[in-house]
């Protein structure tokens, strides 16, 4: 490879009402052991962002403009899923129900204005999706990224023109008879996301 390093920074999120555990920031401390600093000539930086929508501006906007990312790898838990899912769509619209881990919402109930409805990840889903459902994970993609702060962090995201795109993880398991995905399995699932995330850009 020539010229510098790409770089790839990967996102979880802290706990929120509804989810007082998150198993994407423990995810963000156990990828960082797991991949290190540096994969095949790429760089990757992990970041755990608060699950407020204030963060957008104060903690998620700063750091895409300080690190400058080539690549952009959201993470964020779901309670309603059971499977893996790799989000395709951002959408313009903010849940005015549903407090964030401050208990505020969004002033208004779009992300911002205008007429564009929706925006379509830019790094290759398809290609991402097959290397999670090589650690034995179940795994779809999906249009359907939610209203409330995963979807306007990939909305966000989507629109500074880096590379992105956010995956789903379901939450931790409970019990044997909960066919969820264990923690090491999700663990496994995205390793392999990252390092094909990482081949594709060398």
């Amino acid at each position: 490879m020539t010229g510098a390093a790409k770089t790839i920074l990967v996102t979880g999120f802290t706990p929120f009402p509804g989810a007082p555990v998150n198993p994407t920031e423990q995810l963000m401390r156990r990828l960082s052991k797991r991949l290190g600093k540096h994969q095949s000539g790429v760089e990757f930086i992990f970041e755990v962002l608060p699950t407020t929508w204030a963060g957008r501006q104060e903690v998620t906007s700063k750091l895409r403009e300080e690190l400058r990312p080539d690549a952009i790898v959201h993470f964020g838990v779901d309670g309603t899923r059971r499977t893996l899912n790799v989000e395709t769509r951002a959408v313009n619209r903010a849940t005015r129900i549903r407090t964030d881990a401050d208990g505020k919402s969004p002033t208004r109930p779009e992300l911002a204005p205008g007429n564009e409805r929706a925006r379509s990840a830019t790094l290759p889903a398809r290609a991402l999706l097959e290397a999670a459902k090589t650690a034995g994970v179940p795994s779809s993609l999906s249009t359907n990224a939610g209203t409330y702060l995963c979807n306007a962090t990939l909305w966000d995201t989507l629109g500074s023109g880096v590379p992105s795109i956010f995956i789903h993880v379901p939450s931790l398991p409970k019990g044997r008879q909960d066919m969820r995905p264990s923690y090491p399995a999700i663990e496994e699932a995205a390793v392999r996301l990252l390092k094909e995330t990482a081949r594709r850009l060398r």
